[in-house]
């Protein structure tokens, strides 16, 4: 799988440094990937990094005396599952161009959809260490991803090609995973055939522990996940009854809560404010009917719109391009 993550660690601690020259020690050592040191007065890091055919990992141990930002030049649009263990402060994860920020704190880890951009990594003083599996979405088809309902929207955002990132909820680590890493880490070889069967195991096996995780931490107890499911759908239902042509307050009285409990249900389980999830559902929906040939008259009265002109406005708005555009490069 080639490397489509980069971490400029360059920017924070200069040029990589021999071995010799580093103290650092990597909580999961990567017996066989790359590995790259760097030391700068203010503090140390460790990348470690293996690239296999069907996944990527990356190990990031720093040491630093004073808080960082590492900025991420991401280069294709993949799912990424993100754990952290640190002296107990939050590391912070931030999309620049959406202007975006997501939390992990200690011994916790999130799954991410991140689109091509630009992205920063807030790390705060004191020890941390960031691990980082990617892979592509495509290895859920068929129906495979249904009992993993806290990724849905991530998987869809992936097929979708959608422009912004967005997050699941977080969970626990417990030590059953960690001991995975450490295991997976240890078998891992350059040229091995087994490597690569070993990696796309170990990315199953941890989406099935977070599914554990999660359902322990959330879903026995939780009535607001219930609400927030429940809200999700009926703003999805509302955009293929009526397009733009409806207001979130409405979607809130239905369910007796306020527009800003609303906005920290959704956005606390899907990553993305209320009104973001509605143009998301429209962009989509506005897709599907370009790829039907609808005529762009028919698609701005399906969604809602005056007149053409705005749902083109619209459409190019989010997505680039005209619909025109879209609907040739689908067919190509």
């Amino acid at each position: 799988m080639k490397k489509a993550l980069h971490l400029h660690l360059e920017s924070v601690f200069g040029a990589s440094c021999p071995l010799a020259e580093s103290t650092i020690q990597p909580q999961i050592a990567l017996f066989n990937g790359k590995i790259s040191h760097y030391r700068h007065p203010s503090g140390q890091a460790c990348l470690q990094e293996f690239d296999g055919l069907l996944g990527y990992i990356n190990l990031l141990d720093v040491a630093v005396s004073s808080d960082i930002v590492i900025p991420v030049r991401v280069k294709r649009s993949d799912m990424h599952i993100i754990y952290v263990f640190s002296d107990e402060s939050a590391v912070q994860i931030k999309d620049v161009g959406q202007q975006t920020s997501y939390s992990i704190t200690c011994n916790r880890g999130r799954y991410f959809y991140l689109n091509r951009g630009d992205y920063e990594i807030y790390i705060p003083a004191g020890s941390c260490t960031l691990v980082n599996f990617y892979f592509r979405g495509s290895i859920f088809r068929d129906g495979n991803e249904r009992p993993f309902q806290f990724l849905h929207h991530l998987i869809d955002a992936y097929r979708n090609r959608d422009r912004q990132s967005c997050c699941s909820i977080d969970f626990r680590v417990g030590p059953r995973t960690v001991s995975l890493m450490k295991s997976i880490a240890a078998k891992i070889k350059k040229s091995d055939l087994d490597s690569e069967v070993n990696i796309l195991w170990a990315i199953k096996k941890l989406i099935q522990l977070s599914k554990e995780k999660i359902f322990e931490e959330y879903e026995k107890i939780s009535q607001s996940q219930a609400q927030s499911k429940a809200a999700y759908s009926a703003i999805k239902q509302a955009v293929a009854a009526h397009g733009q042509d409806f207001k979130l307050e409405d979607i809130a009285y239905r369910f007796g809560i306020s527009k800003d409990y609303l906005h920290q249900l959704i956005h606390s389980y899907y990553g993305k404010s209320p009104q973001e999830l509605k143009i998301a559902f429209m962009v989509r929906l506005a897709k599907k009917y370009i790829a039907d040939g609808m005529r762009t008259d028919e698609i701005a009265y399906e969604l809602g719109y005056t007149s053409p002109s705005s749902f083109v406005r619209f459409f190019k708005n989010q997505t680039g391009m005209t619909p025109t555009a879209y609907f040739k490069r689908n067919n190509q």
